[in-house]
């Protein structure tokens, strides 16, 4: 029997669960990786449409739109209590928010201008059958950037840099967040394993994983795939 690398936990999350992990995103340092990620992705696209794959409780679509309102904005996840806290978190903005799985999703093909994820890919059962269904949605000419942790790093390190990071949040943000992010590292795949994946997909033709710091964390790759003929 195949074991979940994470989805299962996530379809079946309550909502008291899903309020925690709200919560949990709303630290400073999460904050100012949100703020970072759409500051990256806005300087790559001026309109059109752009899906949030993962999406959780919302925020990094509202730090898109803070930045561009003309942004068409799509969120999917696979949990649907995580939908519901999106759904509330981001009902002062248009948003479409789906409840499913990017393997296999409803969109149209060629539909997106971009499609992102942050912090999720690390949790898709089928990584391989999830990216060939990116593949599908994009436009042609279109890209996919997805922000990750990688395992290549230096943990003391790590602990150190997050520390400084949460010096201004209260002492449950500090207790929890540090623990949290550190066992999602040990769970996500090292550099060599990305590439391994994406070798196996329609991406292979033109892709570029490169590592990157996000507010003062150098434990990040951002994975550019692209749709080309």
């Amino acid at each position: 029997m195949k074991i979940s690398r994470g989805e299962d936990n996530f379809v079946t999350l309550p909502a008291f669960a899903a309020k925690l992990y709200d919560s949990m995103m709303q630290s400073s340092a999460t904050k100012m990786q949100y703020k970072e990620i759409a500051q990256d992705l806005v300087s790559l696209m001026h309109s059109g449409r752009l899906l949030d794959v993962g999406t959780g409780p919302g925020y990094l679509l509202r730090e898109i739109h803070k930045l561009n309102p003309e942004i068409e904005l799509h969120g999917i996840d696979i949990s649907n209590a995580m939908v519901e806290q999106a759904s509330r978190n981001l009902a002062d903005i248009t948003v479409d928010l789906q409840c499913g799985n990017i393997k296999a999703t409803n969109y149209k093909s060629d539909f997106f201008d971009l499609v992102t994820c942050s912090g999720s890919f690390y949790l898709w059962d089928d990584p391989i059958d999830s990216l060939e269904e990116i593949y599908r949605i994009l436009k042609l000419g279109g890209a996919a950037y997805l922000y990750e942790t990688h395992r290549d790093i230096n943990k003391q390190e790590l602990w150190q840099k997050m520390r400084e990071n949460l010096k201004g949040d209260n002492l449950i943000r500090k207790f929890l967040s540090p623990r949290f992010f550190i066992k999602q590292i040990g769970m996500t795949y090292a550099k060599k394993e990305i590439a391994e994946i994406i070798e196996k997909t329609n991406f292979v033709r033109n892709y570029k994983i490169e590592g990157i710091t996000i507010y003062n964390l150098p434990v990040w790759v951002r994975v550019r795939l692209e749709k080309c003929t």
